[in-house]
């Protein structure tokens, strides 16, 4: 079993919190510490062998991939949460900090469309690779809430409009510290398929 324990920064910003979660990287392997970069308060512990939901602080729905689609390029939206295999994701290390997220359902991984660096780029699922668009940080922000950040271009996933109807769809902004932009990544419990 692997466990990634990355430290929590402080919402000071993005560049200060982007900086502290890369440099507070440890991997812990049957009990031992493998890797010790640095440290800050407090940690968000990542077991990449465990499927995790991600709940709206805002809207309290999932994100999930629209209409449970398996194929490539569907969209991200929030959903009122059900549990099933379309709202689990699967963290996968990529170094530096940095998670690649694989949908159960689908298999493919949460990815900016077209490496997009502006706001409003469409967060969709794509098959899995090494790009950076598919490579996610995690920022504490308050109430155990995280900022994730893709690593291409340092903007973060973000509910569109600040909207909580659910389908509503998930892109990429940058950080304004809004409740729409603000995560739990909660353990999820053997998946429902539908």
């Amino acid at each position: 079993m692997k466990i990634m324990a990355i430290s929590r920064a402080s919402a000071l910003g993005y560049g200060l919190g982007l900086a502290l979660a890369t440099l507070g990287t440890s991997c812990v392997s049957d009990g031992e510490l493998d890797e010790q970069v640095g440290s800050t308060s407090s940690e968000i512990v990542i077991n990449t062998n465990a499927s995790y939901t991600l709940l709206g602080v805002q809207s309290n729905k999932c994100v999930g991939i629209q209409g449970a689609s398996t194929a490539s390029t569907a969209p991200l939206d929030i959903e009122t949460c059900s549990n099933t295999a379309n709202q689990r994701f699967r963290p996968e290390a990529m170094g530096g900090g940095f998670f690649r997220l694989r949908n159960e359902l689908s298999r493919l991984c949460v990815d900016v469309s077209g490496a997009q660096l502006g706001n409003g780029a469409a967060v969709i699922q794509f098959t899995c690779g090494t790009q950076l668009n598919q490579q996610w940080s995690f920022t504490d922000v308050a109430g155990g809430a995280e900022r994730v950040t893709a690593r291409h271009s340092g903007g973060v996933l973000d509910v569109t409009a600040q909207a909580t109807a659910d389908g509503t769809l998930l892109e990429q902004f940058a950080s304004n510290n809004g409740t729409n932009q603000r995560f739990v990544m909660t353990p999820a419990l053997p998946a429902i398929t539908r």
